[in-house]
């Protein structure tokens, strides 16, 4: 995961992950499971058994080189946020795919307009933030 944590501090206000993490858009402490929810051990029933899976892998498992989400992002996590946020809800944009947003049509992670996520594997090639001390 620790490529996955380095990518917050990526100079660039094109990496989501990034920039709400930089701008405290999110808690800071809380990072992952702010946008991560839905597999954590702080959801459904079928939401601890995945995260018990990313436990047992982490102690007794492989780790794989690519880590991938269980299910396609549920634009739910952006939406717990933005909806209601005025930059949000005015932006042109937002409010001709609202309805689409909504209803997981169109994600907000792949459909071209927020798709540069953590990029791990593209870390060696930007340029990262370092916070004041």
């Amino acid at each position: 995961m620790q490529p996955y944590g380095k990518s917050l501090y990526v100079d660039d206000p094109g990496y989501v992950p990034a920039a709400h993490y930089q701008n405290h858009r999110i808690p800071v402490e809380e990072a992952c499971y702010t946008c991560h929810t839905d597999y954590a051990l702080y959801g459904s029933l079928r939401a601890k058994m995945e995260g018990l899976q990313h436990i047992y892998v982490q102690y007794l498992g492989t780790i794989p080189t690519t880590i991938t989400l269980f299910q396609p992002y549920n634009n739910r996590e952006c939406l717990h946020c933005h909806l209601g946020a005025r930059s949000f809800e005015s932006n042109p944009i937002h409010q001709a795919i609202m309805d689409s947003t909504k209803s997981n049509q169109m994600s907000c992670v792949t459909s071209g307009c927020h798709d540069t996520v953590h990029n791990a594997s593209g870390l060696d090639q930007v340029k990262f933030w370092s916070p004041v001390q």
